[in-house]
């Protein structure tokens, strides 16, 4: 960890041991093992300094808004709970060692206001632990490829996905279900929900746009229900170019430029002078 303004390193998570710690490490090593199960019950922590560091890439990180703990997620299949200002790893999930859920970490997604960390796994399910209770609360299933993106809705009242099977899914938290789910020409590889929740914003493989999508729930009522495979649309990405090639911004000039030439020839007629011999004799004139 390093000072923003500075770029002066703060911290290391596990933080390295000072001679004091190592030295009573040693004797912890050389001691019985009754006095070893002494001291750990009297530690707070579940882990001895300089010990949880990662064993493989490191996959994910977040930050508590109250800058006390530092969680970490990686290839390895666990997530770390550190100290932020002593370095010291205090807890940790794993899902390597378990037999039936060794699976690799592959991103970290983290909703402040809930404290719900949404974690993809290589098995192809987005996984959700809670921070507080340091367990296991949803497991979202149903992506037929690798999780490329995914993203909390602006209330954590959602969860959007994009795989590589050209599938974007909307799961909702409260139920796990399968909401919503639609299809797309080419493969998503990044999205991002506004925070008004008005828009979702993708960008494809085969393209260098980004596309907009409304929030269909802010015009009619969206159930709950899982939906099935079956169920899913296939939609047509929306395009800037008209037909024949002709591109929108060509044809806005087009059109601008066809009634500027109307709008002049009003213009023509309506402001021409009359000829003097179509003027009234009646009238009085003061030209010569």
């Amino acid at each position: 960890m390093f000072n923003l303004q500075s770029g002066i390193l703060r911290q290391r998570f596990p933080a390295p041991l000072n001679p004091s710690q190592a030295k009573k490490k040693l004797r912890l090593l050389q001691s019985a093992s009754g006095e070893e199960e002494a001291s750990a019950s009297s530690n707070p922590y579940r882990f001895g300094p300089g010990e949880g560091k990662h064993r493989k890439a490191v996959t994910g990180l977040m930050i508590d808004p109250l800058n006390r703990t530092v969680i970490s997620c990686g290839l390895d299949g666990k997530v770390k709970f550190w100290d932020f200002h002593a370095g010291r790893l205090k807890d940790e999930i794993d899902w390597s060692s378990s037999p039936t859920m060794a699976i690799a970490i592959t991103a970290a997604r983290y909703y402040k206001s809930s404290d719900l960390v949404a974690l993809s796994c290589d098995d192809l399910a987005i996984r959700i632990i809670d921070t507080e209770t340091k367990k296991l609360a949803r497991e979202l299933w149903g992506c037929g490829g690798q999780i490329v993106d995914f993203c909390f809705s602006h209330d954590g009242r959602w969860i959007i996905a994009a795989s590589m099977d050209s599938v974007i899914r909307v799961w909702d938290l409260p139920t796990s279900h399968l909401i919503n789910a639609f299809r797309v020409e080419s493969p998503c590889t990044a999205l991002a929900f506004s925070e008004t929740g008005e828009y979702l914003a993708t960008a494809h493989a085969d393209g260098v746009g980004i596309h907009l999508w409304n929030n269909r729930t802010l015009f009619t009522h969206v159930p709950t229900r899982m939906i099935k495979d079956d169920e899913i649309i296939e939609v047509t990405l929306p395009t800037s170019s008209g037909e024949g090639g002709q591109t929108l911004l060509e044809a806005a000039f087009e059109g601008s430029e066809d009634d500027e030439s109307e709008d002049d020839e009003n213009l023509q007629t309506e402001d021409t002078p009359a000829s003097i011999d179509a003027i009234s004799k009646d009238l009085l004139s003061l030209s010569l």
